[in-house]
C-alpha cells in the first residue's frame, strides 16, 4: 500500500487548474515551472499512463518555448499545450477514478505512533534492545490496529512478544537449553530456575497472555474486535517493557 497525503491530491488539482487555464497568461518561465510541477505531481501520484502520454510531447514543447523569442508564449504554443492536455486528460480521469485514499480512524493510541513510530509506545531504550524480527512484528501489529485489522494485529503481537520472550530465555538460561523453545516451556524453565531469574510479575503476565491471548489466537475461528486488539497491545507493551527491564542490556545475547 502506497502512502499518499490528501494534500498531494489537492496540490495536484490546484496546479492542474493553474497550468491549464491561468498560467498561459503568465511569462514563459512561470509557465514552464508550472508544467514541470505538473509532471512532478503525476510522478508523485503514480499516474503512470497519464505521464507516458503527457511527458514526451510537453518536454518537446518546452524546448521550443525556451528557444522562442519574447517573455510570453505564442498563441500557437498555447494551442499545442491545450491539445497535449486534451490527449492526456481521459487517461488522467480514468487513473484518478481507480485511486482510493484510506484514512485511519482515531484509536486509543496515537495514530502517528501506530503508523510511523511504534517505538514511542514502549519504554525508553527498549526498541534498541529488541531483535529485528520483534521490531517488524510489533510495527506490523500497530499498523494493523491503525487500519482496523484487529485479528492480524493480534497475530503479529503474539509473534513479537514470543520473540522477546526468547531473548529473555536465552539471557537467563545458559546451559541445557530447550531444543525447541516454546512459550509455555520457556516460562516454566525460567520459573524453576534459581536466581538470577526474571521477576515473578514478568513471568506471571507472560503466562496470562499465553493462556488468554496467545493460545486462542492460534485457533482459526478466533476473531478479535478492535477493542480486544488494543487491550492486547496494551498488555504486550507492559510485558515487553518488563522483559527488557529484567535483561541487563550490556549482557544481552542477540538471537
Amino acid at each position: 500500500m502506497d502512502k499518499t497525503s490528501v494534500f498531494s491530491y489537492y496540490a495536484f488539482g490546484y496546479n492542474y487548474h493553474l497550468v491549464r487555464f491561468i498560467a498561459t497568461t503568465e511569462n514563459k518561465v512561470e509557465i514552464i515551472l508550472r508544467i514541470r510541477e505538473h509532471i512532478a505531481r503525476l510522478q508523485e501520484l503514480k499516474l503512470v499512463i497519464t505521464l507516458r502520454i503527457f511527458k514526451n510531447p510537453v518536454e518537446k514543447l518546452i524546448r521550443r518555448i525556451e528557444l522562442a523569442e519574447g517573455d510570453t508564449i505564442t498563441e500557437e504554443h498555447r494551442e499545442e499545450l491545450d491539445e497535449i492536455f486534451n490527449q492526456a486528460d481521459p487517461a488522467m480521469d480514468a487513473e484518478l477514478e481507480m485511486k482510493m485514499v484510506l484514512s485511519a480512524t482515531q484509536k486509543r493510541f496515537d495514530t502517528e505512533y501506530l503508523l510511523n513510530t511504534p517505538k514511542n509506545l514502549l519504554a525508553d531504550k527498549v526498541w534498541g534492545y529488541m531483535s529485528e524480527q520483534a521490531k517488524q512484528d510489533f510495527s506490523e501489529s500497530t499498523r494493523c490496529i491503525a487500519m482496523n485489522l484487529p485479528t492480524a494485529s493480534a497475530f503479529h503481537l503474539m509473534r513479537a512478544v514470543e520473540e522477546c520472550l526468547k531473548q529473555l530465555y536465552f539471557h537467563f538460561i545458559k546451559r541445557n537449553r530447550l531444543s525447541k523453545p516454546m512459550w509455555a516451556s520457556m516460562v516454566t524453565k525460567l520459573s524453576s530456575k534459581n536466581n538470577p531469574k526474571p521477576r515473578k510479575e514478568t513471568l506471571d503476565i507472560l503466562d496470562i497472555i499465553r493462556v488468554n491471548y496467545r493460545n486462542p489466537t492460534q485457533h482459526p475461528e478466533k476473531n478479535y474486535t478492535i477493542d480486544e486488539a488494543q487491550d492486547l497491545l496494551n498488555n504486550s507493551i507492559v510485558v515487553i517493557n518488563c522483559i527488557y527491564k529484567d535483561i541487563n542490556p550490556s549482557e544481552m545475547i542477540l538471537l
